[in-house]
């Protein structure tokens, strides 16, 4: 059995080892020498799955083996040699299939548990956000309305004056924080409307602009001139805002850059919704980028990598939530050091004025 850590790992060492196993194959002598080299030739074939090697390469090995054969034994017909070794060459190819079809069964079954469990879990906050919500409201609404009796009954330029700026600003935030787990916890609205994404977010980019860093340097750049959706206008701008801060954050106060594109994309034919094309709208930065155990938890509620009382992590988690909510996807493409691009799909509305994609056209906009 081959050990992915090992030297054989290569394929040119991979490929020596199958023409070894295969010349046995070709010279046994009795049917259990010419058995055990099936067998090692199935295992080699089964081990290639272990080193991620692409289907069409197991393909490439079999004929580099074949040569390798062929030249070390010019004698011997090469037709004599493909006759012999037909049998190994479709054990290791069946016992690879086998073994990747098993491997994708197994990722997509991973895969599909974990983001039942990642939506059981947004699900409970959402259910304990909305709860509590009012609740707080109520709480903060006295805090504020008191605050605000008292404050007329303080001298402008007194320390208590000042004491009480801290409690009503500590209020406001509290109420912020609050009107974005109800956002979480909030069902997609009854009365969705057509909004094209295209103008929406460049409107919401001139509303952010101000507020982002001075380092950071935004790009959008759509591909399309007009891209539909059915939403909520505040859903989109939300969206936007909190990926465009999130890419704010990871950059920092060094030099960088956030891209926003929008563009259509097509579903494949025969999948379902195959009537609907896709709208998808990308946010990447050059900042720091994650590690796939951030990546795995950055949709989770309250969850941030964030110094204390610098995030309250529900930034991404809204945006997982109203993207599910809009029968969308959302998905990450990050490293360490290369940045991150967050993709969001959403079902394209058509629409009379929609303008079809120009190849030819380059609708950038930048800003500093």
């Amino acid at each position: 059995m081959l050990d992915p850590t090992a030297s054989t790992s290569s394929t040119s060492d991979i490929a020596r080892l199958y023409a070894e196993v295969l010349q046995r194959a070709v010279f046994a002598r009795d049917a259990l020498a010419l058995e055990m080299a099936l067998t090692e030739a199935s295992d080699l074939g089964r081990d290639l799955i272990a080193l991620e090697i692409p289907l069409e390469e197991v393909g490439e090995l079999h004929h580099e083996a074949l040569m390798r054969l062929s030249r070390a034994n010019p004698d011997l017909p090469l037709s004599q040699i493909a006759a012999r070794i037909t049998a190994p060459l479709m054990e290791a190819t069946m016992a690879y299939s086998l073994a990747f079809r098993e491997q994708l069964e197994r990722r997509a079954s991973a895969l599909v548990n974990a983001r039942l469990e990642q939506s059981r879990r947004l699900e409970a906050v959402g259910t304990l956000a909305a709860g509590i919500a009012h609740d707080f409201n109520n709480i903060l609404g006295a805090i504020l309305g008191f605050s605000e009796l008292l404050e007329d009954e303080l001298a402008p330029e007194s320390a208590g004056r000042h004491h009480l700026a801290y409690i009503q600003q500590a209020s406001f935030r509290a109420r912020d924080l609050i009107a974005r787990m109800l956002t979480f916890a909030r069902d997609l609205a009854d009365s969705p409307v057509p909004v094209e994404v295209v103008a929406l977010v460049r409107e919401t980019l001139a509303l952010l602009r101000a507020s982002l860093p001075a380092g950071a340097r935004v790009e959008f750049t759509p591909a399309v001139d007009e891209a539909w959706v059915l939403a909520e206008p505040s859903q989109i701008q939300q969206i936007v805002m909190n990926l465009c801060i999130n890419a704010a954050d990871a950059i920092g106060q060094a030099q960088g850059r956030i891209e926003i594109g929008v563009e259509w994309v097509r579903r494949p034919e025969g999948t379902p919704a195959a009537r609907a094309d896709l709208v998808r709208l990308s946010v990447s930065d050059d900042g720091e980028g994650m590690t796939p155990e951030v990546r795995e938890r950055v949709f989770d509620p309250f969850f941030t990598t964030k110094a204390p009382g610098k995030g309250s992590g529900l930034g991404l988690s809204v945006i997982h939530g109203l993207v599910g909510k809009l029968g969308g996807q959302i998905r990450i493409e990050s490293a360490p050091g290369r940045g991150s691009r967050f993709v969001i799909e959403l079902p394209r509305l058509i629409q009379g004025a929609d303008t079809a994609p120009d190849s030819g056209a380059n609708h950038s906009e930048r800003s500093t």
